[in-house]
């Protein structure tokens, strides 16, 4: 079965989603509530045919590259072609499970899901009404949120947001019904499927969890995973783990609301090559690394921002806080006991635990819109937020020493071309501006 073994190895299969019509067509151009996925809570103003053109540069290097590709869109297609009316009716009953109405087996389309059930809105004149797709099902391109595989197996994610809770269905449906993908992985876990009585949903998401080596899993635990989900999670893979070779499973703690931009793991490290990371300055604390720019003048700024909107009578929110910030970083060490997680020691941020473990070089540190001169310029960090805003961290890594990240960052990507990492440019000013390559790309197999 296929295996993902680190962050940074050499990457052998990959799903990707041609959903970019979504991000662009077929909303309202208002910022929506989050239980509606019919507003647009993002730039309406980018042009969709371009932006497509953009995105499908990124099958095509990755292709160069030697990769094996498989894309949700067109592998949905060929299931629901080659499927049994039985099959087709076990699709509809678990995508649209505890849903009011759903298509018959016979009539299901790739566009009922991706879209939902109807696959457009309409006006019914009989009962004077706009009806509109239930929920749409896989609205975006970030197939790293929605599934996972490990050192061990694939793990089905439970999406925290609500407008995105039936994506890992339809991506489910790739795994069980697709000739390779039913022959090489294998689900291990769906964290849909958790049973238990808790205080907080089971989240997972993969954007959230990070495979450093084929010891070490970091999950981040913020505004979309929960610790809970962390803990059901490492439960399920320490028990596909009969070896004992998974031995850490990190939960790693992000940035409090509304600072969305940090809403996974991935847009504040990743990992370019063995013993390097790519990382946010600012954010981390550390009582190992003497030179990582200091959490304190993140902190200090935001407390001047909300100083200044406070004094000119404009204390608006939601508006980004310096506790917001105050413990993102600081991990928690669990380790195999029995078949369960068992919490072993806190650390006061992911870099330290990775440089103390041996798992990062202390001059291996890559920054996000480069090495500031001075570690107190107010300046470099604003320009760091805003490349970070613009998904610079959100690399992905091909081989050792080889990414994919966005053309747009100019200082981050000569900062990792210093370090001696080829950089694939992707061509992105049309594409949106949440996520990036790692978001984009759910590794199937790759080596250690």
């Amino acid at each position: 079965m296929w295996t993902v073994k680190s962050e940074s190895g050499r990457l052998n299969a990959v799903l990707i989603q041609d959903s970019t019509e979504q991000l662009w067509t077929k909303k309202m151009p208002f910022a929506g509530i989050e239980s509606s996925t019919h507003y647009v809570s993002r730039d309406p103003h980018a042009q969709m045919d371009p932006g497509h053109d953009q995105w499908l540069q990124l099958p095509t290097i990755l292709k160069e590259e030697g990769v094996q590709v498989f894309e949700v869109k067109e592998m949905l297609g060929k299931i629901i072609e080659d499927a049994t009316i039985a099959e087709l009716s076990k699709m509809v009953d678990d995508v649209w499970m505890g849903m009011p109405i759903q298509p018959e087996p016979e009539d299901l389309t790739v566009e009922n899901l991706m879209w939902g059930y109807p696959s457009r809105p309409f006006w019914d004149p009989v009962t004077e009404e706009v009806v509109i797709p239930d929920h749409r099902r896989v609205a975006w391109t970030y197939t790293r949120d929605t599934s996972f595989t490990t050192q061990v197996g694939t793990v089905i994610c439970n999406m925290r947001r609500y407008s995105r809770r039936y994506e890992p269905r339809v991506v489910k449906l790739c795994y069980e019904y697709d000739p390779v993908l039913s022959q090489n992985v294998e689900i291990v876990y769906d964290a849909n499927e958790a049973l238990g009585v808790y205080s907080e949903p089971p989240c997972v998401e993969g954007g959230d969890t990070h495979i450093i080596d084929p010891e070490t899993i970091a999950i981040g635990v913020g505004q979309r995973s929960t610790v809970t989900g962390v803990v059901e999670t490492a439960k399920r893979l320490f028990a596909e783990d009969p070896d004992g070779d998974l031995k850490y499973v990190l939960a790693v703690n992000l940035a409090d609301y509304p600072a969305v931009d940090y809403m996974h793991l991935d847009v504040t490290i990743n990992y370019p090559d063995k013993g390097k990371a790519l990382v946010m300055p600012y954010i981390y604390d550390t009582n190992v690394l003497k030179n990582y720019p200091p959490k304190k003048l993140l902190l200090k700024t935001l407390e001047a921002i909300t100083k200044q909107s406070v004094e000119h009578g404009r204390d608006i929110g939601p508006l980004v806080r310096p506790e917001h910030f105050a413990s993102l970083g600081r991990t928690g060490v669990y380790v195999n006991d029995g078949g369960n997680p068992k919490l072993l020691r806190n650390e006061i941020s992911l870099l330290d635990f990775l440089v103390k473990e041996e798992k990062l070089e202390e001059d291996g540190l890559i920054y996000v819109g480069g090495t500031p001169d001075d570690p107190w310029d107010v300046e470099h960090l604003l320009d760091v937020m805003l490349e970070q805003s613009r998904g610079a961290s959100n690399i992905v890594t091909i081989k050792p020493g080889m990414v994919i990240g966005y053309d747009r960052n100019k200082a981050t990507n000569q900062a990792l071309r210093e370090h001696g990492v080829d950089v694939k440019e992707w061509e992105s000013g049309y594409l949106d501006l949440l996520g990036g390559p790692h978001c984009s790309t759910s590794p199937l197999s790759r080596d250690a």
